[in-house]
C-alpha cells in the first residue's frame, strides 16, 4: 500500500511539473509576440518622412551600437508575403500542362525531377577559374579547390572550352565534365565525400560547322529543338542573347539562324556543341551574338554584349556587419540557416542603388521574415534581391538603368538593427556578391584580336543571312 502511495505522489509531481513548464513556454510565447508586436509597430511609427516625401512611417537615423552588427536569420523568402507587387519575367519557355504532367509521370520521384533541374554547362572565357565556372550553380571556392589539389590541371582553363556538371541532392558537385578539346574530355566523378575519380576519354568523332535556319513556332527553344539543338546549346544560345532581348518575347513567326559546331559519331549527333554565332530577328530588328576566341559573344561591330556590374549597391563604401555564410549557425537554435547575402551596417534612409541595368521583378513585404524587399531581373542568369528596406522608390515591371534609386535602406521585418540585406543570383542560387566574377569585366578586345573578329562577324553575317 506504502509503494501504491508514492507512485501516486511521484505521478502527482510529475503532473504539476508537466504543468509548470506549459504554463512557462506560454508565458515565453505571450512575452516574445509582445517584443515583435511592439517592434513592428515601432517601425511604423517612429520614421518621419525624408526626401519630401509625406510618408510619416520613415526617418534616416544614426545607426547604434546595436545597430553596428545588424543582420537577421529569416532571409529565405519561404514564407508568405503580407503584401506583394509582381511580374512574371521568366525567360524559360513553360510546358503546357498536358506535356508536363507527362514528363512528371515519367519521372515519378521528387528527387530524380531535382536531379534534373541542378544541371548546369558553361563556356569559358578567359580569365575564368574553375571557382568562376562552378559559382554558377552556387558552389563555394571550397569545390574547385578540392578537384584542383588532386587534379592540379583544373587550373588551365582555356576560353572556348565546355564544362557540364550536376549535383546531387545535397547541392554537392557530384559530376563534371571537361571537353578539353575536339579530341580529348575528362569526366570527374564523386566516389566519396571530397574524393572524385578521373577518367579521360580520347575521342574519335568529328566535328561540323552547321548552319540552321528556321521561324518560331511556339516557342523558340522548340523550335531549336526541333533542329537538332539540345537543351545544353540552347542555354548557350539563350545565354548569349540574354542582354539584348527577351526570349520569352519572340514571337510566333520571327526568323532565326544558328552557327553551330557540333559532334558527330558514324554520323550520328553526340550532343557536344558549340554556338558559335545567333541571328534572329524580332519586330523588324536583326539582333546578333557572335563568339570571338576570348569565349566572350559580341555584336557585329564587336561591342561587347554583357552588362558591367557594381560591386554593391550603394553609393558609398559600407561595413559589412554579417558578410556571406552558406554554413552560418543560427545563435539560439545552434542549427545552420545559411546566410545567403551580404549585409551593410548603413542608417534608415540610405539610398539603394541599382548595380546594373535591369526590370523589377517584384516588390513586396514580409512582416515575419525580410520585411520590406525587392527583386530586381538582369538577365535571364542574373538577379538581384534587397531586403529589410524602410521604403521601396519602384513598382514591379519597371525598366531601369544602373546607379538608380530603387529603395531606402531600413530595419523591417526580423532584423537585429538598421542595415541593407544583398543578394546577388546567378541560375537562381546565391553567391557571394562580394567575391563572384561580375559580368560584363574585362570584356574588352585588343586591335589585333578585335580585327580578327570582325573578319570573323563578317563571315558569320553572310552564313546566317536571312534573306530570302
Amino acid at each position: 500500500m506504502v509503494q501504491h502511495v508514492k507512485l501516486a505522489r511521484e505521478r502527482r509531481k510529475r503532473k504539476s511539473r508537466i504543468k509548470a513548464l506549459i504554463f512557462f513556454v506560454a508565458l515565453l510565447c505571450l512575452v516574445t509576440g509582445g517584443v515583435l508586436t511592439l517592434k513592428n509597430t515601432a517601425e511604423h511609427t517612429q520614421f518621419t518622412a525624408i526626401d519630401g516625401t509625406h510618408d510619416s512611417q520613415y526617418q534616416a537615423l544614426t545607426p547604434t551600437s546595436s545597430e553596428q552588427e545588424a543582420t537577421s536569420y529569416d532571409d529565405e523568402l519561404l514564407g508568405q508575403d503580407d503584401e506583394v507587387d509582381q511580374v512574371d519575367l521568366n525567360e524559360y519557355d513553360k510546358l503546357p500542362e498536358e506535356a508536363q504532367n507527362a514528363v512528371d509521370d515519367l519521372l515519378a520521384a521528387a528527387d530524380q525531377a531535382k536531379r534534373i533541374s541542378d544541371q548546369f554547362s558553361y563556356t569559358v572565357v578567359r580569365g575564368d577559374k574553375l571557382k568562376d565556372v562552378l559559382e554558377m550553380s552556387g558552389l563555394e571556392d571550397e569545390t574547385s579547390q578540392i578537384l584542383i589539389a588532386s587534379y592540379p590541371e583544373l587550373k588551365n582553363l582555356k576560353a572556348g572550352q565546355q564544362i557540364y556538371w550536376m549535383l546531387d541532392n545535397q547541392n554537392e558537385l557530384e559530376y563534371l565534365n571537361w571537353l578539353v578539346s575536339e579530341k580529348e574530355e575528362r569526366i570527374y566523378e564523386l566516389k566519396e565525400k571530397g574524393k572524385f575519380a578521373r577518367q579521360i576519354i580520347e575521342k574519335k568523332s568529328i566535328w561540323k560547322k552547321d548552319v540552321l535556319k528556321g521561324k518560331i513556332e511556339g516557342s523558340l527553344r522548340a523550335s531549336l529543338h526541333k533542329l537538332g539543338l539540345d537543351n545544353r546549346q540552347i542555354n548557350q544560345l539563350s545565354t548569349a542573347l540574354q542582354w539584348q532581348v527577351n526570349i520569352s518575347k519572340l514571337a510566333k513567326g520571327d526568323n532565326f539562324a544558328v552557327l553551330v559546331t557540333r559532334e558527330y559519331l558514324e554520323d550520328k549527333l553526340t550532343g557536344q556543341g558549340n554556338v558559335d554565332a545567333i541571328h534572329i530577328t524580332h519586330n523588324g530588328t536583326s539582333y546578333y551574338a557572335i563568339q570571338a576566341d576570348n569565349g566572350r559573344y559580341y555584336n557585329r561591330q564587336g561591342e561587347t554584349i554583357g552588362k558591367g556590374f557594381a560591386r554593391t549597391p550603394l553609393q558609398r563604401q559600407a561595413r559589412i556587419s554579417s558578410p556571406f555564410n552558406p554554413a552560418r549557425r543560427h545563435p539560439v537554435t545552434g542549427r545552420v540557416r545559411p546566410h545567403k547575402g551580404v549585409d551593410f551596417a548603413v542608417p534608415i534612409g540610405t539610398p539603394v542603388i541599382l548595380p546594373a541595368d535591369g526590370v523589377v521583378e517584384k516588390v513586396a513585404y514580409q512582416a515575419g521574415g525580410a520585411g520590406r524587399y525587392i527583386v530586381v531581373r538582369h538577365s535571364r542568369v542574373y538577379q538581384t534581391v534587397y531586403m529589410h528596406l524602410s521604403k521601396p522608390l519602384v513598382k514591379a515591371g519597371q525598366s531601369l538603368k544602373r546607379g538608380e534609386r530603387i529603395a531606402l535602406s531600413g530595419n523591417t521585418g526580423i532584423s537585429t538593427g538598421a542595415h541593407l540585406h544583398y543578394e546577388f543570383h546567378i541560375n537562381g542560387r546565391a553567391v557571394n556578391p562580394m567575391t563572384v566574377k561580375l559580368p560584363g569585366t574585362n570584356s574588352g578586345m585588343a586591335d589585333k584580336e578585335r580585327k580578327n573578329f570582325l573578319v570573323k562577324a563578317k563571315s558569320a553575317e553572310r552564313l546566317l543571312s536571312l534573306k530570302n
